[in-house]
C-alpha cells in the first residue's frame, strides 16, 4: 500500500512538471506572438506615414510654368539600394497635344530647362562610366531624344512664317529654283518631315514611313512620306494627309519654344580649376562661363542652333564682364574662386569629382543669319540673369561648393 501511494505521489508530481512547462511554453509563445504583432504594426505606421509623406505635394518638386502649355515636372524616384543609388533628376515635360507624338522631356534645374553639360544617367561614383541597365539606357535614350525635340519644335516655330507659304497641296520640287516663296516652302517642309520622324511614335511611323514591299511586316521605317521606294503618288498622299492632320496641332505646340522670341535657361558647363591653388589669393582660377570655348549648342539633332554662342549682356554687371574680357591682358576670362584650404584639399584629393558651373541666362533670337540666305540659319545671343554662378562639384547638381558674384570679381591678368 506504502508502494502504491508513493507511486501514485510520483506520477501526480511529474504531471504537475510537465503541465508547468506546457503553460510555460504556451505562456511565452504567446509573448512572443504579441512582440512580433505589435513590431508588424509599428511597421507598417511607419511604412503608412512615409507613403503619406510621399503623395504630399510639399514634398514634390514644384515646376512652374515656363510658357505657354508648359512642361510638367517629374517626381524624383530614388533607389533603395545603397551601393550604386541613383537620383533621377527632375525633368520638364512639354506635353504632346496628340498620342500620335511623344512627349518632349529635358532636365530641369530650378524649374527651368537646363541646357549645357546634362545628367544622361551616369553613375555618381563614377562619372566617366555610364550606369549599364537598360532602365538607364531608355532613360538617356528619351532624355537625347527630348533635347532634339526641342531644338525642332523652336526651330519650328522660328520659321512661322516659312509655314505660312508652305504648300500644304503638294510637295514642293527639290531644284535650283531660287524663288523665295518656293524655298521658305521646302525648307518648312523639310522641317516637317525631320520633326515627323523624329519624334513620331510607332503608330504613326507605321502609317506614314513604313513601305512593307517585302510583305513581311518586318520592312524598315525611312524618312520619306509613304517609306521606302515608294512612288510619287504614295509620296505626295501621305504628305497631304499628314498636313491635314497634325501640322496646325504642330504649329501650335511649337508656339511653347520661344513664344515671345526668347527662352530662359539653366547653362550648365563643365569646369577645371586652371593651374594649381593660389595661396595668396586663397582660392583657384576659374574661366567665366562668357569664354566662346566653353559655349554649347546641344545640337543633338544637327540642326546648327547654338543657343549660347554670343554674350550680349543687358545688365551692367554683365557689360562690365563683357569689357574686362575684351582687353587682351583678360581675353581668357581668369577669375577667382575663393576656397580655403582645407576645402580645396579635399577637392583635389576627390576623384569622382565632376566641377560645373550653373548660370541663369535668357536667349534672345536675333533672326537669321545673312550669309547664306536661303538657309535661313538662325542667330542667337544671351544674357545673365542672375548675377551669381553657382559651382557644384557632381553632375546632378547636388553638392554645391561655392559660387562666384559677376558684380565682385577678381581678374588674372594673362
Amino acid at each position: 500500500m506504502k508502494r502504491y501511494t508513493t507511486y501514485v505521489l510520483v506520477m501526480v508530481f511529474m504531471q504537475l512538471i510537465v503541465g508547468s512547462q506546457n503553460v510555460n511554453a504556451q505562456f511565452f509563445k504567446k509573448l512572443k506572438q504579441q512582440a512580433q504583432e505589435k513590431v508588424l504594426k509599428k511597421t507598417d505606421e511607419i511604412l503608412s506615414a512615409n507613403e503619406d509623406a510621399g503623395k504630399n505635394p510639399q514634398n514634390e518638386p514644384s515646376a512652374e510654368n515656363n510658357k505657354g502649355s508648359q512642361p510638367e515636372a517629374s517626381k524624383k524616384n530614388n533607389t533603395k539600394k545603397q551601393t550604386n543609388s541613383y537620383t533621377d533628376t527632375a525633368i520638364l515635360v512639354y506635353k504632346s497635344p496628340d498620342p500620335a507624338f511623344k512627349d518632349i522631356a529635358v532636365q530641369k534645374f530650378k524649374d527651368l530647362p537646363r541646357f549645357g553639360s546634362c545628367d544622361f544617367y551616369m553613375m555618381p561614383d563614377n562619372p566617366k562610366r555610364p550606369e549599364l541597365t537598360p532602365e538607364a539606357g531608355e532613360k538617356r535614350r528619351k532624355m537625347e531624344l527630348g533635347y532634339s525635340g526641342f531644338l525642332k519644335l523652336a526651330r519650328i516655330h522660328t520659321l512661322k512664317d516659312h509655314f505660312k507659304v508652305m504648300d500644304r497641296t503638294a510637295l514642293t520640287p527639290q531644284n535650283r529654283n531660287l524663288v523665295e516663296e518656293e524655298v521658305k516652302s521646302r525648307l518648312a517642309q523639310k522641317t516637317l518631315l525631320e520633326f515627323a520622324f523624329m519624334i513620331g511614335t510607332e503608330e504613326l511611323k507605321k502609317e506614314y514611313f513604313l513601305n512593307d514591299w517585302s510583305g513581311t511586316g518586318k520592312s524598315p521605317f525611312v524618312q520619306k512620306w509613304g517609306g521606302h521606294q515608294s512612288d510619287d503618288f504614295t509620296e505626295h498622299e501621305k504628305y497631304v494627309s499628314f498636313v491635314e492632320k497634325y501640322l496646325d496641332k504642330i504649329l501650335k505646340w511649337s508656339e511653347d519654344f520661344f513664344s515671345n522670341g526668347t527662352e530662359s535657361f539653366y547653362l550648365v558647363q563643365t569646369f577645371k580649376f586652371q593651374g594649381q591653388y593660389d595661396f595668396d589669393k586663397n582660392g583657384f582660377w576659374i574661366t567665366l562661363p562668357t569664354n566662346r570655348r566653353n559655349t554649347y549648342g546641344m545640337d543633338y539633332s544637327s540642326t546648327n542652333n547654338n543657343y549660347f554662342f554670343e554674350f550680349s549682356p543687358k545688365t551692367p554687371y554683365g557689360q562690365q564682364v563683357l569689357n574686362k574680357t575684351n582687353q587682351a591682358k583678360y581675353v581668357n576670362g581668369l577669375v577667382l574662386f575663393k576656397v580655403s584650404p582645407e576645402k580645396a584639399e579635399a577637392l583635389l584629393n576627390n576623384k569622382t569629382k565632376n566641377l560645373q558651373m550653373v548660370s541663369k541666362v535668357q536667349t534672345v533670337f536675333q533672326g537669321f543669319e545673312e550669309a547664306n540666305p536661303t538657309l535661313y540659319s538662325p542667330k542667337y545671343t544671351y544674357h545673365f540673369l542672375d548675377s551669381e554662378i553657382e559651382l557644384y562639384e557632381d553632375l546632378q547638381l547636388t553638392k554645391r561648393i561655392g559660387e562666384i558674384n559677376l558684380e565682385r570679381l577678381t581678374y588674372k591678368e594673362q
